[in-house]
């Protein structure tokens, strides 16, 4: 059965009663007005003063009009307001807003000549999945997490991941059952690798981890969960599941402990089953130590049990989902457990255990039929249908646009939309695309889209970047299959003369015309010759992407020229040819290098900053974060690379001196000077996705194993401002 939220959620008649939250925000004051002022200020300064609000809670829809000389935006609560202001900057205003540059330079105040109803927005649109906190927001600073929440306000998202500030929550509450300060200090991750630890899935990688780092991220989580409250967003905190360190002693806890054996190679925390005599106590003190943190008890609060291949011993699953919940709603009564579907979990039988009023699912499944309901049955509870666009972080032009354009009003009877994509700051015509599906429940027409995103993003009007705009859509944005993100630029795979992908769970699809991106790039840069845009951040993003895609494309075409070459033994071939390749990698660096958005050093900066002052802390955040991107465990194995990234200072001196190295062992083996620890085939490791087997395999190379453990040793040379134009690098690429 496919569970549909009545339209009375409005009006306050569903049967779950948590949800209507997302109405009313819980902390209404006399002045709900005033936040959404103080946001136009923030993101839009030269309105302020020529905006106003009316919180009228009859309204059904909010209402944009003119009064008084001003824009005044009419809806029923402040959450409403700022979510029509959003929708007037789209559409009226020409103001853009991603995270790969903002354009308001067409920004234009206008004044409606009669009232513009605004569209009403799905029930439920929550944002974040545990790996974004990470993989993306990991070098978040303060400021960009206060234009992020802006942004998500003005986007229609009603609730939000938080995780900063765990970090304290789990000090305190493993202080006061008597677990010592040392071994703490030894469960608690650095925040790169936070996401993991809260899934249930890694302890302490990264750390131990600074105290200037935790006091700094507890600050930042209430700071978020103050400010998303004030603009009618809910944070979704997390619920106890019952994690435990591994290592907890027996005697402490009444009751059974479950060990969760390991995860990629990591040790997991244990979990106590949630019947045991002392979880209420432990819950208690969970939730007691979540609102002195954040300052807010919460209502929604997310948490996995047994998460990816979690071992759930004897445990009754439906009793221990009954125990879950009713601790939850003993700390917070009309609590809703968020549950994230992805792979096995949650098994039927859990599922079957939680009280459908206070249950949402989050359904990561990628699968869906024809009529876009969610092939999978969650037992009449309530869930959101999520994306997944983006897995580790990685670059790559890629989503599922159709898909978007057609999934309308309840996409698979769900009561919202989800953004889950595990990395984000990338591909920003599929996200502008979500944020209207989101306010828009009908079939979204593409062609006004493309001319609405187009000016907006851009400031003009361009034949040329429509045209191109298109050709990516019928495209790179056009799968014929939904997969692990994006098709991945083997110029960032661990050297290997056969590399057709870079991580373990990719496939090497190749599923549109290398020649469809060229051309769209063709027609990019012509338009921005002609309209001078060189100077615009958006466009320097976008042309910079492409012509990374363009560079990627073209090393899936020459490689294969290298392996002909060295199976040949063709050493002046191979040379040639090798050193072809390795030059892709060089122009993909500089090119990037004109972007902001494309700089490791940038990247850098921005984790650095957690730490404060501390050069220690500071230090540890970088680190880090090197290696989350590059081997992401400390020695490789089956995740090395999943979190690769395309920042020019990454292609140049640790992708491009990986196949240095490896082409170099391969020029002495052609000379007949094969070197110990080169060449062969390694053992492929081989893992499960979804019940599918993927593996990955690699050429053995000492050398190669050298440069990854030395990088994050090594003085980089880095960029924290772009360098180069452009127009005049794209210019030679696509000559």
């Amino acid at each position: 059965m496919i569970h549909r939220i009545p339209t009375a959620l409005i009006a306050a008649t569903s049967a779950i009663p948590a949800l209507v939250a997302a109405y009313t925000p819980t902390h209404a004051t006399e002045a709900l007005e005033q936040p959404a002022l103080e946001l136009v200020q923030r993101v839009t300064p030269d309105f302020a003063g020529k905006v106003a609000f009316r919180i009228d809670k009859q309204s059904p829809q909010p209402v944009i009009s003119t009064e008084g000389g001003q824009v005044l935006i009419t809806a029923g609560n402040v959450r409403e307001c700022v979510r029509a202001y959003g929708y007037y900057l789209r559409k009226m205003a020409r103001v853009h807003f991603s995270w790969n540059g903002d354009n308001t330079s067409a920004a234009r105040l206008v004044l409606p000549e009669t009232p513009v109803t605004v569209p009403k927005a799905l029930p439920i649109n929550y944002a974040y999945n545990y790996c974004t906190l990470s993989y993306t927001a990991a070098h978040w600073n303060h400021d960009k997490w206060e234009q992020e929440v802006d942004r998500l306000a003005l986007s229609g998202y009603t609730h939000v991941l938080v995780t900063a500030g765990l970090e304290t929550v789990w000090q305190n509450f493993l202080r006061e059952i008597g677990y010592p300060d040392a071994r703490i200090a030894a469960f608690i991750p650095n925040p790169a690798y936070a996401a993991w630890w809260n899934m249930g899935n890694l302890e302490g990688e990264g750390g131990p981890v600074s105290p200037v780092i935790i006091k700094n991220e507890a600050k930042l989580g209430r700071f978020l969960v103050k400010r998303m409250r004030e603009l009618g967003l809910e944070p979704v905190l997390q619920g106890y599941v019952g994690f435990l360190p591994h290592d907890m002693p027996a005697e402490k806890i009444k009751g059974t402990i479950i060990p969760q054996g390991q995860w990629c190679g990591y040790k997991r925390p244990a979990v106590l089953q949630p019947m045991a005599e002392d979880f209420p106590r432990l819950a208690a003190l969970w939730y007691k130590h979540i609102a002195k943190v954040y300052g807010y008890k919460g209502l929604y609060f997310g948490g996995d049990l047994f998460h990816e291949g979690g071992r759930t011993g004897n445990t009754d699953l439906g009793a221990a989902a009954g125990a879950v919940q009713k601790a939850m709603q003993k700390a917070a009564p009309n609590a809703v457990w968020l549950i994230q579907a992805w792979g096995h979990n949650p098994h039927r039988k859990l599922l079957a255990g939680t009280d459908p009023e206070h249950t949402l699912i989050l359904a990561l499944d990628k699968n869906m039929s024809r009529d876009h309901s969610i092939d999978r049955n969650y037992q009449g509870r309530p869930h959101v249908w999520c994306e997944l666009l983006n897995f580790g972080g990685n670059h790559g032009l890629y989503g599922g646009v159709g898909l978007l354009e057609r999934i309308g009003g309840s996409p698979g009877g769900a009561t919202g939309i989800g953004l889950i994509s595990e990395g984000l700051e990338t591909n920003p015509l599929y996200y502008a695309l979500l944020t209207e599906r989101i306010n828009n429940r009908d079939i979204i027409d593409r062609d006004a889209f493309l001319k609405e995103y187009a000016q907006n993003r851009y400031g003009v009007k361009s034949g040329e970047i429509l045209k191109a705009l298109k050709l990516l859509c019928d495209s790179v944005y056009a799968p014929d299959k939904l997969q692990e993100g994006c098709t991945e630029n083997i110029l960032c795979a661990r050297p290997s003369l056969t590399a057709r992908k870079t991580t373990t769970w990719a496939k090497p699809h190749e599923y549109y015309d290398f020649a469809d991106v060229e051309e769209a790039a063709k027609l990019m840069l012509k338009a921005g010759i002609k309209h001078k845009l060189g100077d615009l951040e958006t466009y320097r993003y976008d042309m910079a992407d492409l012509c990374r895609q363009v560079l990627s494309d073209r090393a899936r075409r020459q490689l294969p020229r290298v392996r002909e070459a060295f199976e040949t033994r063709n050493a002046a071939a191979f040379d040639k040819e090798a050193e072809a390749y390795l030059q892709l990698i060089r122009e993909t660096a500089v090119v990037l290098a004109t972007s902001e958005h494309f700089l490791l050093g940038r990247f850098l900066e921005g984790a650095e900053s957690k730490g404060g002052k501390n050069a220690k802390a500071r230090r540890q955040m970088r680190n880090a974060l090197l290696q989350l991107i590059t081997t992401w465990t400390p020695t490789g194995g089956i995740l090395n690379d999943y979190a690769h990234r395309q920042l020019s200072e990454l292609m140049s001196q640790y992708y491009l001196k990986r196949w240095e190295a490896f082409f170099a062992a391969k020029r002495a083996e052609l000379k007949g000077q094969k070197q110990e620890g080169e060449g062969g085939r390694s053992a492929s490791q081989t893992t499960e996705n979804n019940g599918e087997a993927v593996s990955t395999s690699y050429e053995l190379s000492k050398s190669v194993d050298a440069v990854e453990q030395n990088f994050r040793k090594a003085k980089l040379e880095l960029l924290h401002k772009p360098q180069g134009c452009v127009i005049k690098e794209a210019s030679r690429i696509l000559k």
